[in-house]
């Protein structure tokens, strides 16, 4: 006895996506930056007086060229050395004299010398002596700097990014319905039941 078949045919379903993704957008605003300083009055500088002092009071002596003070001090030395000198020939003469009885010619020598007048020497001299005759003092001028430190005044005022995102779509559909059918074959089959 041949029995009749049952063919089964299926169709399965099938579903899509569709995503729609856009771009981030970031956008970023510089920082608003004031930077201030002053510039003014900041540094002082002072100098002193620079001192230049020559001293040419032997050079101008050696000239002969004197104070009256002076010209009365030198004199007076000057003339306390001639009166040594005058003592001291005068009293050598006398002691010469004294011994007169003892013999030899003290008188002619004391007027030979006596009347003999001293040599004159030629000195070559120069005016001034030399270099050293005039002093120099020199003190130089100071300077003096002060700076005052003047720090920056910074203010920064931050500036938030700009962010948009948009919103990101996924799209789920039925691109093909599932389906199943049955159909009998082989023998006859009352379809009409």
């Amino acid at each position: 006895m041949q029995l009749p078949s049952i063919q089964i045919q299926q169709t399965h379903a099938k579903i899509n996506l569709q995503s729609n993704r856009q771009p981030i957008q970031i956008n970023q605003h510089h920082a608003d930056m004031q930077i201030s300083q002053e510039h003014t009055g900041l540094m002082k500088i002072s100098t002193s007086d620079s001192k230049l002092t020559i001293d040419q009071r032997e050079a101008f002596a050696d000239a002969n060229l004197k104070t009256p003070l002076r010209l009365s001090k030198e004199f007076l030395n000057d003339s306390k050395n001639t009166v040594y000198q005058y003592i001291a020939k005068t009293a050598q003469q006398t002691n010469q004299l004294m011994r007169i009885e003892n013999g030899g010619e003290a008188i002619p020598q004391l007027a030979k010398q006596n009347s003999q007048k001293p040599e004159k020497q030629l000195t070559l001299e120069y005016m001034p002596k030399n270099m050293s005759r005039v002093k120099f003092n020199y003190q130089p001028s100071e300077v003096n700097i002060n700076v005052q430190k003047s720090e920056p005044n910074i203010q920064v005022t931050p500036r938030s990014p700009d962010i948009h995102i948009p919103k990101w779509q996924a799209d789920v559909y039925v691109a093909q319905k599932n389906q199943i059918s049955f159909e009998a074959v082989g023998v006859n089959v009352n379809k009409g039941l």
